[in-house]
């Protein structure tokens, strides 16, 4: 039996990388941009859970108001994103992605908002977050006509992330916050092309990461520090891309 699939494995090894040389192969290389609605999900932290701020969920909960006190809304982050990717397609039906993304908070995440220290005190709150990540995904890819192409694929995405926060009020209380890590979040991605010529394509993509990294501590305060922080970065989200595809052969 275990001669039966050594000789079986051997054959596949050998079979494989032939039919993929002579399969019809193409390539393209995409070029594009996009945004990252809810960058970082809550952003929450060990210091905004306890005294006295007692946001229990981040900055989903940290909203507070009181007469007298002019307050703003800390909205969570939008992340704007540009990157290219490498596409091989096989039999015109399968392909395999690969590819790099930067991304950076843009807006949101910076407001007041009002918290009780024995009486109501103003507070004000800085989030942001950047990051890279490299996405390889494997999938199907559906021809419409000879002008459109639809392609689902998932797979995994080297993740890495750095996420800061900052508070201040007159109690005084003051806090500045630095989280670094990377996780390897599942990717399902969703792209849609539609051919300019028989090379050229406008491309739009839809896709899913669910991950986040292990708790880390934060980096700007010494392990003995009274007030250190812990949080994780979560790389959890939809992402929208446009951008433009160029294949390597007329399809």
């Amino acid at each position: 039996m275990k001669r039966c699939i050594r000789t079986t494995l051997v054959i596949l090894a050998i079979f494989i990388p032939a039919a993929l040389t002579a399969a019809p192969v193409n390539g393209a290389l995409t070029l594009h941009g996009g945004m990252m609605p809810s960058l970082g999900g809550n952003l929450n932290s060990y210091s905004q859970t306890s005294a006295p701020i007692n946001s229990t969920n981040g900055i989903d909960t940290i909203n507070n108001s009181a007469s007298g006190f002019d307050t703003s809304p800390v909205d969570r982050l939008l992340g704007a994103s540009v990157g290219i990717t490498f596409k091989v397609t096989f039999y015109d039906y399968f392909h395999m992605r690969i590819g790099g993304n930067y991304f950076k908070s843009v807006y949101g995440g910076t407001g007041k908002t009002v918290y009780d220290d024995g009486g109501d005190r103003i507070l004000k709150c800085e989030y942001a977050m950047w990051g890279y990540d490299i996405p390889v995904t494997v999938g199907l890819t559906i021809p419409f006509w000879k002008d459109m192409k639809i392609s689902f694929s998932t797979g995994l995405a080297y993740a890495y992330g750095v996420y800061t926060n900052k508070f201040e009020s007159d109690a005084p209380l003051e806090y500045e916050g630095e989280f670094k890590g990377w996780a390897l979040p599942l990717v399902i991605h969703l792209e849609g092309e539609y051919f300019l010529t028989r090379q050229l394509a406008l491309f739009t993509s839809l896709s899913y990461y669910n991950g986040s990294t292990n708790v880390l501590a934060d980096r700007k305060q010494d392990d003995d520090a009274a007030n250190k922080d812990y949080a994780s970065i979560d790389f959890t989200g939809y992402r929208y891309n446009l951008g433009i595809s160029y294949y390597f052969k007329p399809i």
